[in-house]
């Protein structure tokens, strides 16, 4: 997939942060629409949604490029053609992950779940 990924409209609910002391503070759902530009096969687009655009690039199955990523927490995910890793799991030291929801569209989600996200795994399909 090259050229530009849409997604319309978006209601995303990040995860929050933890302070010193434990607790979490409330991170709002964010809704809107965003367009990624500059997607390709070879490289990683990472975005964030607290900037509302790309963070920057890395080159794909670049072992030291991806280490560097994971040690971040300034991008929420990143995508290279048909590829999507969450900054959680595998390829990230924050608390991102997806939900798969079942019962409604993006049109008629109003709330994001508090629960039930899956943390991304690295994994080869053959």
């Amino acid at each position: 997939m090259k050229g530009i990924f849409a997604i319309l409209p978006v209601l995303v609910l990040l995860a929050g942060c933890q302070d010193g002391n434990g607790v979490e503070d409330a991170v709002p759902a964010v809704s809107g629409e965003l367009t990624i530009t500059g997607l390709g096969d070879d490289h990683w687009t990472y975005f964030s949604f607290e900037k509302g655009g790309t963070v920057g690039t890395s080159a794909f199955a670049s072992a030291e490029e991806d280490e560097q990523w994971a040690k971040r927490t300034d991008w929420d995910f990143a995508i290279c053609g048909d590829r999507i890793k969450t900054n959680g799991g595998d390829s990230g030291c924050g608390l991102g992950g997806l939900f798969k929801d079942t019962e409604h569209n993006f049109l008629t989600l109003e709330t994001a779940p508090q629960s039930g996200y899956e943390e991304d795994i690295i994994q080869v399909i053959r």
